[in-house]
């Protein structure tokens, strides 16, 4: 799904995935420690959650996937990968909800 079916998405939805999309393209995501993209994907949440959308990543063979989700309805409106590798597997990352969101 690509930046045109963004067309349904408020101005704050876009600006916060244009964010992200910006963010990723110019960072080296091979630079990241498990710890550091933890701290990053909690950040990046933080902002989604304002507009009502969550941000779901997931790591296979060391590329990252996003998907942006609404919150409301669990309807996926924006998802793309990585186009650099980490230095870890998924399994360093484990997150749960609380610890993304910071409720326990």
């Amino acid at each position: 799904m690509g930046m045109r079916g963004l067309h349904s998405a408020t101005k704050g939805e876009r600006e916060v995935i244009r964010q992200l999309v910006h963010t990723v393209l110019v960072r080296d995501m091979n630079s990241f420690t498990p710890d550091r993209f933890k701290d990053w994907i909690k950040g990046m949440d933080t902002n989604f959650r304002k507009v009502g959308l969550t941000l779901v990543f997931r790591i296979y063979d060391r590329s990252v996937q996003f998907t942006v989700k609404q919150i409301r309805g669990s309807r996926t409106i924006f998802q793309f990968a990585s186009a650099t590798r980490v230095q870890f597997d998924d399994s360093e990352v484990v997150m749960t909800v609380a610890q993304v969101t910071g409720y326990s």
